[in-house]
Formats: structure tokens, sequence, C-alpha cells
């Protein structure tokens, strides 16, 4: 049981690390000059893109404002992988949420037939919501590089560092469940008891 223990407390910290991650705008520095041999990487603070927010930096409200609101200011900062990202971030965190309530209902339904199958289930749906929170960060790296086709260390904000620890997160989550999935199998044949009459 610690092993599922450790991956829920584990579940816990990468849903308030990713919720954190996309509510913070601190995403991506893009560069405000042209890449050349002198001037590599050029961002500032002031100019910076979020999953739900972007600020360009300018002195007028020209893309300065939530990327879900329709308006001209943010029509041209506001790709289609923004939008995407945005969407998928909603669905992210919304699972995990759901995946914290079916973890603590696991607690409840140990004794049941059906907790070894409930517990591969935990596991899968934990590694979809590693998969949805990689591509996130993944896609918000890759469609900022520079003309170069890179990103230096510079232009990648604190938010997008601690988006990939949540995904670090629920990646070693699925490990344990997964740990634990294979225990609990293990000691049902070597003991050979109902399931109803055991604790797992």
């Amino acid at each position: 049981m610690a092993l599922f223990f450790i991956g829920y407390l584990i579940s816990v910290t990468s849903t308030v690390a990713f919720i954190v991650a996309i509510l913070t705008p601190r995403w991506i520095y893009p560069n405000t000059l042209p890449v050349t041999n002198s001037s590599i990487s050029s961002p500032v603070s002031t100019n910076y893109r979020g999953i739900f927010y972007v600020d360009a930096g300018y002195a007028n409200t020209t893309c300065r404002d939530w990327i879900f609101l329709y308006k001209d200011s943010v029509s041209t900062c506001r790709p289609p992988y923004a939008i995407a990202c945005a969407s998928l971030a909603v669905a992210g965190s919304s699972l995990s949420i759901i995946l914290l309530w079916l973890a603590g209902a696991y607690l409840y339904i140990r004794r049941r037939r059906l907790a070894p199958n409930f517990v591969l289930f935990i596991a899968l749906f934990t590694l979809l919501i590693f998969w949805i929170s990689a591509i996130i960060w993944i896609v918000m790296i890759t469609m900022n590089r520079d003309e170069n086709l890179k990103i230096r260390r510079e232009n990648i904000g604190f938010s997008t560092w601690i988006a990939v620890g949540a995904s670090g997160g629920y990646l070693f989550a699925f490990f344990f469940f997964v740990l634990y999935r294979v225990q609990v199998s293990r000691r049902k044949l070597v003991k050979g008891t109902d399931p109803n009459s055991r604790r797992f």
C-alpha cells in the first residue's frame, strides 16, 4: 500500500504544480531583436507568453490580454497553437483533479474484486495526464524557436520549468501505480485467497 500512497502524494504535488504553471504567464520570453551572431538571444521581462495570457510589452494594449478573449488587440498574437495549448491546459488540470478524486475513492473499494483493475485504470489515467502536460510545454517551446530553429535557456520562463517538473511527477506517479498493481497481482497469486476477504 505504501507504493500507492507515494504515487498519490506525487500526483497531488504534480497537480498543484501544473495548475500553478498554467496560471502563471511567464512561459516564453520571445526574442525582441533578430537573431545574429552578436545577438543570439534578446529576451526582455516585459515581453512574455503564457498559456492563458500574453503581453508583448507594447506601450499600448496591443497583444496584452487573455488568449481566450476574441479581441482585435490579441488577434495577431493568438496563433492556433496557443489556443490548442490553452484548451489542453484546461483539460489537463480538470483530469488531474479527477485523478485525485479517483485515487481517493480507491481507498474505499480496495477490498473489492475490481480493486486491481481500478488501480490499472488510475495508472493509465495518470499516463494520459502526463502526455497532455508534456505536449503543452513541448509545443510552447517548439513553436517559439528562433530563425535558426533553436531556443535558448534565456527564452524559457519559470512557468515552463514548473510544467516540466509536473510532467515528471505524473510520470513517476504512473510508475508507482504500476508497481503497486504488480504487487497486488503477485500477492493475490501467492496467497491464492478470495479477493473479497483480504486487503490490498
